[in-house]
């Protein structure tokens, strides 16, 4: 699907009425849902009680409750219930080969058993990782490991300061580029701001520069206002949180454009869609090289400390630690580049090329976005529709995220905010009791390599039984 047609598909959905599940029906499946989960209510209630709210993981949502797993295999997961679930939240992307990659486990386990989880000295798989970063992302050169994405969009940022000798930084709104003081704005949707953390004092924003997706004016107007002082544009090369917000296909080459024209790094944070959109990733995709990658998710396939930023030589040569001569963009990070990290990085990134995993996950992808938009097209009074970027789908219900497309022509309220959220909600909450499990309110879908033809039919008939629970309307 192009990106206009997307555009407008999204604000056909905000022009009509929010087609929800009714009240008593959501209550019912909710019973249901109670009943068969037992045992995560329980973990849930027990967690409250040491845990903050009860949850640790942004991924799932906490309404009514979180699950708790107890094993996943392939396109597949268990909770501790044994409820079986068709799995596309791949734990929020990296998981393309599947769950419980033998080749990746097992030799990990033979790491463990000869070496050990981490001596802080140099092993020789992290060399072997980023030896396998550079040869396949297009503007890599040299690797730093961290310890999650976060960190890695933190190091982007200083090496990009470090090496210009600026200080702003353009962000575009409604990309998340981790939890950071300076980075934790208009995370979820355009234009919100910092409405989700208190303990960030103003002064950490005050050169952060957000304008609007694929806002053209914006941008120029930005580094026009700071002439001289822009270091960078982070972005997503999707569009924000993996093309919910996608972007213009000018807008990436406009953006590398006007960065060489000002002196400033273009920064792509592949988090989500390295290795995932190609080997070469988001980059590759789109035909646009930054100076800077952030990576993170899929690097190391699900196994923990997983964070890394790539770019050329003399970007990242200052990553020293600062006790040589000259300029240093100081990082630290006792457990980055630890053995189990860059031993399952390596190994995920050979068995992704051995097993042609980004093209298999892709043709899936493509084939359950069309299954689904057959689907939605027998229900003629309901708007809604599914778009996917290779293996990464989108499925558009009350379209909660895409509220800012209307905002400045009829205004949105925090009232229908609250009800199209709770509507996108409901629908994922119906689709988890019938065996499907998607991330968050039902906005994101990752196929995996091992998705196949029984997890797509289970997928289409939990989405006909929730279709049937919304009352067709005119």
């Amino acid at each position: 699907m192009e990106y206009q047609e997307i555009i407008e598909r999204k604000k056909a959905i905000l022009s009509t009425t929010i087609k929800s599940i009714p009240e008593a029906v959501i209550a019912d499946v909710k019973k249901q849902y109670a009943e068969k989960c037992k045992g995560s209510i329980v973990s849930y209630e027990r967690a409250k009680k040491v845990i903050p709210a009860g949850l640790e993981h942004n991924l799932g949502l906490a309404n009514p409750y979180p699950l708790t797993m107890k094993t996943a295999q392939g396109a597949t997961i268990w909770d501790v219930d044994e409820n079986e679930y068709v799995d596309y939240l791949m734990a929020g992307g990296p998981i393309i080969l599947g769950h419980k990659v033998k080749e990746v486990d097992e030799k990990i386990i033979e790491l463990l058993q000869n070496y050990g989880p981490s001596t802080g000295l140099t092993c020789e798989s992290e060399i072997l990782c980023a030896e396998e970063i550079v040869r396949l992302m297009p503007g890599v050169d040299m690797v730093r490991f961290l310890a999650s994405g976060t960190e890695a969009d933190m190091l982007a940022v200083r090496i990009a300061r470090a090496y210009t000798g600026k200080t702003k930084i353009i962000k575009i709104m409604g990309s998340y580029h981790g939890w950071s003081d300076q980075m934790l704005l208009s995370s979820d949707r355009p234009g919100t701001g910092n409405v989700h953390a208190c303990g960030i004092p103003k002064v950490s924003y005050m050169h952060t520069i957000e304008i609007m997706p694929n806002d053209y004016d914006a941008l120029e107007k930005a580094f026009a206002e700071n002439k001289g002082d822009v270091a960078a544009i982070i972005a997503e090369p999707t569009g924000g949180h993996a093309g919910t917000f996608p972007n213009h296909p000018d807008w990436n080459k406009t953006m590398r454009k006007i960065c060489d024209e000002n002196g400033a790094l273009l920064i792509f944070d592949e988090v989500v869609t390295g290795f995932r959109l190609g080997l070469g990733g988001g980059q590759e995709y789109y035909n646009t090289i930054p100076d800077l990658t952030v990576m993170g998710k899929i690097i190391t396939h699900g196994y923990p400390s997983c964070g890394a930023v790539g770019g050329k030589h003399e970007m990242m040569s200052l990553c020293h630690p600062g006790r040589v001569a000259g300029k240093s963009a100081y990082t630290g990070g006792t457990m980055s580049a630890n053995p189990i990290s860059t031993t399952a990085g390596y190994e995920s990134l050979k068995c992704i090329q051995k097993y042609d995993a980004i093209t298999k996950a892709s043709d899936y992808g493509d084939r359950i976005t069309a299954r689904l938009n057959e689907l939605f097209a027998t229900r003629k009074d309901l708007p809604f529709f599914a778009y996917n970027i290779r293996s990464i789908v989108h499925v558009e219900t009350s379209c909660p995220s895409g509220t800012f497309l209307v905002a400045n022509s009829r205004g949105v309220s925090a009232e229908e905010q609250k009800l199209r959220t709770k509507a996108a909600e409901d629908i994922y909450i119906a689709l988890m009791n019938e065996g499907v499990l998607l991330l968050g309110d039902c906005k994101r879908m990752y196929a995996c390599m091992q998705h196949d033809e029984n997890a797509l039919n289970k997928t289409l008939a939990a989405w006909e039984k929730v279709l049937a629970m919304i009352p067709v309307q005119g």
